[in-house]
């Protein structure tokens, strides 16, 4: 068997590869895996002519197009570093989005940024690096095998604590935990993946692309923004390729869940689900009573329990660490009293042990720190004096969890623990419970503890809330005392504007921050004024992306018209006989 990726582009099936798709309902482009290693000596040519040269750094904005992926192996083949990073999209603000920019490439001393289509309304002061020119390939050249210890591209950590912090992934590291993906999940070329993770993401990159490459099998790739726009258009898109793959956060079982909530068992009878035999579900807390409430709604249509299988990783190891087997997956109550799910066994190739805030190695059902050594870890942060491993070689993840029967389970954050009389609660399960209730936005909720009390920070849905807000905040009061136990004072709930709770290029609250604004004064309180006012602003805010998608399905769809015209006109010419022209 060829060992680096690369080999096994070479050697792939012809009819294997990437289809990209710029939304749903669109005809996708289709890269060969056999082709790709002609297209990427080109690109890593066509950089070399723009003086690129290996060990060159450059920043990456990760868009999900065909000249985009073939200039992130284009790099690599050429030697130089790719750092992936969020492209700009237009509900980032321009300033803090060239200032992320701005604090990359003073902190690692880049130059160079890939001039990819989204920074064309930018001005900046990086150099720009034009696209390889589309088609363009070497017949018959291979690119260049890379030293196994050399570096790949830099990954970024969540920056959920913190700045993001760049993670080096050599080759070697790499390799090695794709192969672990491929022993763990058996990939394989009859499967089809679907992703619409983003690929500046380690889950989108590396789960729902990179894997697929390793394993032979198709990869069916949309821009996260289809999935935002048409959480239903995904369930019909894997119903309708017969995807046997997926690869998801859990935003993506809450985010859907709400469209399936308000549709009945007629409206669904068109999906046909019974070919997903592994969703791997990943990146962030799940919430558990969703995902069994997804996985009842989805059953009639072919949606197995045992598919859906929750896994462990991070940037740190490349991506997975653990992952749910084919026995599926299950639940039990943890030792802070909470329902915990299993995110599998660990894979063979890490050491992992759990350690208790006195420095001890947890026994079973001890909640702990988990630790890693070995596998893919890295050895440190790029650019980054501060070690990564501590004194045995284990790298402490800031997450907390515990072992049951060989199964990891997940609690928290470190960072986001709660201690409330020596015991341990953490923010995601608070914001799952008041998540349930009508009112409460989901995903757009923060509990925190400042100054000793644990406070609410939520939007609400509508302004009829805050006319009655002493009501919604007993009720959300009331509900975290029921599913949790805790009394928390209902001045303490606040309803606050739009916009204010900031998130990860990963979706995950930045919690630190949000605590600092709250004891800083910063968060504003809604008034129902104000909240149509923020109604008002997201509906347009849809409303242009929404036109932005409808136009580009317009655009494929005369293309496709007119296309079909050309070809009828052709046989008609042929024919003698001239069509009428579509209307």
């Amino acid at each position: 068997m060829s060992d680096t990726l690369f080999e096994r582009l070479a050697a792939a099936n012809p009819e294997r590869g990437l289809h990209l798709f710029e939304d749903f309902g669109s005809r996708p482009s289709f890269l060969a895996y056999r082709a790709m290693p002609e297209r990427i000596a080109a690109s890593a040519e066509h950089f070399r002519a723009q003086g690129i040269r290996p060990g060159d750094r450059i920043l990456f904005p990760f868009e999900t197009s065909e000249a985009v992926i073939l200039s992130f192996f284009g790099l690599m083949a050429l030697g130089a570093v790719p750092f992936s990073v969020k492209p700009f999209i237009l509900s980032t603000p321009k300033a803090a989005y060239r200032d992320f920019l701005s604090r990359l490439s003073s902190r690692h001393g880049v130059s160079h940024i890939l001039d990819v289509p989204s920074l064309r309304s930018l001005e900046l002061s990086l150099v720009r690096v034009p696209l390889p020119p589309a088609g363009a390939r070497l017949a018959g050249a291979l690119p260049r095998v890379p030293d196994e210890d050399a570096l790949a591209f830099v990954q970024f950590s969540s920056g959920s604590t913190a700045f993001p912090k760049g993670v080096p992934i050599t080759w070697r590291n790499l390799h090695a935990n794709l192969r672990m993906i491929q022993n763990q999940g058996g990939l394989c070329a009859q499967d089809r993946c679907v992703s619409w993770l983003p690929l500046y993401h380690d889950m989108g990159l590396v789960g729902g692309m990179l894997a697929c490459m390793e394993g032979h099998c198709d990869s069916l790739l949309t821009p996260p923004m289809s999935f935002l726009m048409d959480p239903m258009g995904w369930l019909e898109f894997l119903s309708e390729h017969r995807a046997t793959l997926a690869v998801i956060p859990n935003f993506a079982i809450d985010y859907t869940l709400k469209i399936l909530n308000g549709l009945g068992p007629e409206e669904l009878q068109e999906l046909a689900l019974s070919a997903l035999r592994t969703v791997y579900l990943g990146s962030e807390p799940i919430n558990i009573a969703n995902l069994e409430r997804f996985t009842a709604l989805l059953a009639p249509q072919g949606l197995r329990r045992e598919a859906i299988k929750p896994c462990y990783g991070m940037a740190e190891v490349v991506l997975m660490v653990s992952c749910v087997g084919d026995e599926g997956w299950r639940t039990v109550t943890g030792p802070n009293g909470q329902p915990a799910i299993s995110v599998g066994r660990p894979l063979s190739e890490f050491e992992v042990r759990l350690r208790t805030e006195e420095g001890r190695v947890s026994e079973e059902r001890e909640l702990g720190q988990i630790e890693l050594r070995s596998g893919s870890l890295a050895q440190a942060y790029y650019a980054d004096e501060r070690p990564l491993r501590g004194e045995e070689g284990f790298y402490p993840t800031g997450d907390l969890g515990f072992m049951q029967g060989g199964e990891l389970f997940i609690t928290g954050r470190l960072n986001d623990r709660i201690k409330i009389n020596g015991q341990s609660y953490f923010s995601s399960d608070f914001e799952q419970a008041i998540e349930r209730l009508a009112f409460i936005r989901s995903g757009r909720s923060a509990v925190i503890q400042a100054q000793g009390r644990v406070v609410v920070l939520a939007e609400v849905s509508h302004p009829e809330v805050l006319e009655q807000r002493a009501v919604g905040q007993r009720q959300v009061a009331s509900t975290i005392l029921e599913a949790m136990g805790v009394t928390v004072a209902p001045e303490d709930v606040l309803f606050i504007r739009y916009g204010q709770l900031p998130k990860t290029s990963s979706g995950k609250l930045q919690r630190r921050a949000i605590t600092e604004a709250y004891e800083q004064g910063h968060i504003r309180v809604a008034t129902p004024g104000d909240l149509r006012v923020d109604l008002l602003k997201l509906r347009a805010r849809r409303l242009v992306l929404g036109s932005v998608l409808e136009v580009r399905q317009w655009g494929e769809r005369w293309l496709q018209s007119g296309v079909a015209w050309l070809r009828q006109g052709k046989d008609r010419l042929v024919a003698g006989v001239w069509p009428r022209p579509p209307s």
